[in-house]
């Protein structure tokens, strides 16, 4: 499955107080158009692509870092660094407790929502400067962000660009090893590179990851206990019907579907996470 074939959809998140959310969501991070309901928020990009949705449990606890399997962060991928450099400043103005990173392949920076939800911010470096190993693995670095660089090239924020979309989701899981044979058998992911035991990036169509796994909080990790904030479930859009289509009957073979309807069907991966993959052309099986 190449890159025209899928893309990353829209993260559901579990928070405690709606209104709360929504206003960080909007003042800080710069989404415009938000669609409200009774405990329950969609947030699209400026092309109309849902990016978030987020679902309030007032009972639900904050978020515990590296102590649960779980969302670590989901990643909007901005469209340009002069974007990412609006972002930053802003960011500092608004006080944001931030951590930042240049990858090699791209340049990040990090931040918590109200509830703990990891969120990454990060630009893509074009693909022609991306280094790989001998064997194809991409290679990917953490090293200083260059913050002067981003604070000069730094104009007005207007708000979250028109075109971020879902660049990649990072969770804590259970084990590699299980993680990665399900989503290469099961949903065509390539691994791009693996850091031993600790963490494992995969991708479709070459970009350097599209999903990032780690066991920062240890073999065996379990999920939060219940009720927590945290990523409910992710997905990811399939824009071919054949690729689709063969991946439900892998999986459904299996036995490992959990829900499915017009379109869509959903399934646990490994580490209990909820996947929804969805037909974008919808078409029946």
């Amino acid at each position: 499955m190449d890159r025209t074939q899928m893309r990353m959809g829209e993260v559901t998140l579990i928070v405690a107080n709606i209104k709360r959310s929504i206003r960080f969501y909007k003042e800080v991070i710069g989404f415009s158009s938000i669609e409200e309901m009774p405990q329950k928020a969609k947030l699209f990009n400026g092309k109309g692509e849902l990016l978030l949705v987020l679902e309030e449990n007032d009972q639900a606890v904050s978020v515990k870092a590296n102590q649960h399997s779980g969302l670590y962060h989901f990643a909007l991928l901005f469209p340009d660094r002069k974007s990412l450099a609006d972002q930053f400043v802003h960011l500092i103005n608004k006080q944001v407790r931030l951590g930042g990173a240049d990858h090699a392949v791209s340049e990040a920076i990090y931040l918590n929502d109200p509830d703990g939800n990891g969120i990454e911010l990060y630009c893509d470096r074009p693909r022609d400067e991306w280094s790989f190993t001998d064997s194809g693995d991409v290679i990917m670095d953490t090293k200083a962000l260059d913050v002067n660089g981003l604070s000069t090239l730094a104009g007005d924020w207007k708000g979250l660009p028109g075109s971020t979309c879902m660049g990649h989701v990072h969770m804590h899981v259970a084990g590699l090893n299980e993680t990665e044979q399900f989503y290469s058998e099961l949903l065509d992911f390539q691994t791009m590179a693996r850091y031993g035991p600790q963490a494992l990036f995969m991708a479709v169509g070459g970009y350097h990851h599209h999903l990032g796994f780690n066991t920062w909080s240890g073999e065996g990790a379990t999920p939060q206990p219940q009720p927590a904030a945290g990523m409910k479930q992710y997905k990811i859009r399939v824009l071919d019907s054949l690729t689709y289509n063969a991946m439900y009957h892998r999986i459904n073979d299996k036995n490992l579907i959990i829900e499915e309807g017009n379109g869509f069907f959903k399934v646990k991966d490994p580490s209990s996470m909820d996947v929804e993959i969805e037909n974008t052309n919808n078409v029946k099986y």
